[in-house]
């Protein structure tokens, strides 16, 4: 095996088999896109390894950002070996080479995400390598056609008599409406369940702007937020995955606005412009732990699948 840098050719190759490892979807304009929102500077491990006649037989890469929010102390690894070459040692040298990115750049924690298809394979690996689980997620999915959507007026004028407007983001696009927007985008993310040790710099605010604006992926007229006054309170929305199917952003409300079904009411707008879009599945994925919004999932047709499992371990001193 060679194992070297990936090239701007061997993307597509590439990302086909990390696609098989990890849950949720990349193109290549999607990647491209996404290192845009990186600073310059910031360095990313991209590696293939390759037989002698050329096949792509395993992948790594190594982060320490996603979406332009650095991560504190820590780097994202993947790796992932095409199944007619596990079992000879690949894996670990592909796990060596994220492990040795992370201590290069100086971080305390690197984590792996694993599919719960994989886990077999992976648990007696991640163990022997000194990896913990962290966190779980469970990913489900929804046929929007299928979804009882007969309520979605009177939740409106329900929060529309308690002052709550609910809107198409395009509506209302300005400069100080994608201020509101970062504003409450950074306090829900904040708020989302974490481990107490995570922690990520928030993004710049015209890096944010540019992730939600000129992302490729994202369906902007599909962007819903809920609003008091100017203030903007909760949001969903949509991005395309490659496959054709469309996956949630975000769907998230402030802490003092919940409970009233603003959420539900988002997912809701969501599903119908879906449905008008003939978006025949869209993905989620929720921490387990986040019993809220995985009950207003259940009830807006949203059947679960696996679990994502993240892993992570503490690099030497």
């Amino acid at each position: 095996m060679v194992i070297r840098p990936v090239e701007p050719a061997d993307l597509a190759a590439w990302l086909n088999l990390v696609n098989q490892v990890r849950y949720w979807q990349d193109d290549v304009e999607a990647l491209r896109f996404d290192d845009t929102l990186r600073p310059p500077e910031e360095p990313i491990l991209r590696l293939g390894a390759w037989t002698a006649n050329g096949t792509l037989a395993g992948v790594a890469e190594a982060a320490l950002s996603e979406d332009g929010s650095r991560y504190q102390d820590r780097a994202a690894g993947l790796v992932g070996v095409a199944p007619a070459h596990r079992r000879q040692g690949l894996g670990a040298r592909l796990a060596d080479e994220v492990e040795g990115f992370a201590a290069s750049n100086h971080v305390r924690w690197v984590e792996a995400e694993v599919r719960e298809t994989n886990l077999p394979v992976a648990l007696p690996f991640v163990g022997r390598r000194g990896y913990a689980e962290l966190e779980r997620y469970r990913t489900s999915v929804q046929t929007p056609t299928t979804v009882d959507l007969s309520g979605l007026t009177s939740l409106q004028r329900r929060l529309e008599g308690a002052g709550i407007e609910l809107v198409a983001f395009p509506a209302i696009d300005s400069p100080r409406a994608r201020d509101e927007l970062y504003r409450a985008m950074i306090q829900i993310w904040r708020d989302m369940p974490h481990e107490p040790h995570v922690e990520w710099e928030d993004p710049l605010p015209d890096t944010f702007r540019r992730s939600i604006f000129e992302r490729p992926s994202v369906l902007l007229d599909g962007f819903f937020v809920a609003r008091d006054g100017e203030r903007i309170v909760g949001l969903s929305y949509l991005v395309r995955r490659p496959d054709g199917d469309a996956e949630v952003g975000d769907t998230g409300v402030l802490r003092d606005y919940r409970r009233r079904g603003i959420a539900r009411a988002l997912k809701m707008m969501v599903t119908r412009y879906a449905i008008e879009h003939r978006i025949t599945r869209v993905h989620t994925d929720n921490r387990t732990d986040n019993a809220g919004m995985l009950a207003i999932n259940r009830e807006l047709g949203f059947v679960p699948g696996e679990q994502i499992v993240i892993f992570e371990k503490t690099l030497p001193s």
